[in-house]
């Protein structure tokens, strides 16, 4: 038996349930108690904001590799479904395999829960695990149902996922990948009513400028949905730090600074132990190859975008110019001539004008009234 209050306190606070009631595989290959690193707090507060609120759950994660996300979505999943009566969970990723591999998180998390705490189990197998009373009895069933909740899988490649059942919650991973992105997010939204009792997680690394996890995380950044945008870079995960073998090696490392390096440093404030692990995992894991450590480990949401495509340009440079220049300048409107300060202008101004001073003005109009793109002029200083 479990004490009524504390019952309350399982069910409502996820932080206080995961390190008590779930258990995961670590890296090392030992379960362990599930207990939330930073970048999984960050995330939990967000959701746990948006319920406070009583608002639908929905989040987009723009992320780097292995830093938690998908296990938080999960674990999140799992309480809900597992504490709840007739609440329906999917998870849908881009590859079937992937798919099993979440699944797999959510089979350890009822293998391992309290014997108080885990609930009647109709059927576990690879596409589903159902919480329901498994009597054939129906008498019996009548009377103790059981929680009559489900966690289910399916893949992108199914463009019918999701469309014949109303989903509470809902795991989407790496959608930046998925074939027919828009046809499958499109059945899987609508079977997720508007309620404050739903919950939807999209997660994914990036794949390139474009495409349909592109445009959504553009305008939940501009603010034209209802998703919450949340962008983790490498060196927010702690893990992510490599101590130096003593003061000599620390001195050395510091001369040996590469103008990336210093400009990373400088971007992010980063400490000597976060470059010394970014220059281990180049150089270990990724064959010397600086461009693919800014696809895999991208340090903010621009790059993840452009490095992960095709880019003609100079990535880094691109970046740090716009770093240099963001939050400068005045914006505002052109009325009668005269430029006039205004917050919601569509006019940034870095530099005014110089009376007899030549400049060039180059223009690049957008695909249309529908695109999603802006016109843009740009005024150079000749």
């Amino acid at each position: 038996m479990i004490d009524k209050e504390l019952l309350y306190k399982l069910q409502k606070d996820f932080s206080f349930y995961a390190p008590r009631c779930l258990k995961i595989k670590s890296k090392e290959g030992k379960l362990e108690k599930f207990k939330l690193n930073e970048i999984q707090e960050k995330i939990n507060d967000v959701i746990d904001q948006l319920k406070a609120e009583d608002k639908p759950v929905r989040v987009i994660i723009l992320k780097a590799r292995q830093v938690g996300v998908s296990t938080l979505a999960e674990g999140r999943i799992f309480h809900d479904t597992a504490m709840t009566e007739l609440k329906t969970s999917l998870i849908v990723a881009h590859k079937e395999d992937a798919s099993s591999n979440l699944f797999k998180m959510s089979k350890l998390f009822y293998e391992e829960l309290p014997d108080g705490l885990r609930p009647q189990k109709k059927a576990s197998n690879a596409k589903e695990l159902i919480f329901e009373n498994p009597t054939p009895d129906p008498e019996e069933k009548r009377r103790n149902p059981g929680l009559r909740s489900w966690i289910k899988i399916d893949t992108a490649k199914n463009l019918g996922a999701g469309r014949s059942d109303t989903i509470h919650n809902l795991h989407v991973s790496e959608l930046a990948f998925w074939d027919n992105a828009e046809t499958v997010m499109t059945g899987l939204m609508q079977a997720v009513p508007n309620n404050a009792n739903t919950m939807v997680i999209i997660e994914s690394t990036a794949n390139g400028v474009g495409g349909y996890f592109y445009d959504l995380w553009r305008r939940a950044k501009r603010g034209e949905n209802e998703f919450v945008p949340l962008f983790f870079p490498w060196h927010e995960h702690s893990e992510y730090s490599l101590p130096f073998a003593g003061v000599n090696a620390e001195q050395a490392f510091k001369q040996s600074l590469t103008p990336t390096e210093k400009t990373l440093k400088e971007l992010y404030d980063l400490t000597l132990e976060q470059l010394n692990w970014r220059r281990w995992c180049i150089e270990n894991n990724l064959n010397g190859d600086e461009e693919l450590f800014k696809q895999e480990y991208p340090s903010n949401d621009d790059e993840a975008f452009l490095v992960s495509g095709r880019p003609v340009f100079d990535t880094a440079n691109l970046i740090y110019r716009k770093e240099q220049v963001t939050g400068t300048g005045e914006t505002g409107e052109i009325r009668d001539g005269e430029f006039i300060p205004d917050k919601y202008g569509r006019l940034k101004v870095f530099k005014h004008p110089q009376e007899g001073r030549p400049y060039v003005i180059g223009a690049d109009v957008a695909e249309g009234v529908s695109g999603g793109d802006y016109s843009v002029c740009q005024v150079l200083d000749n």
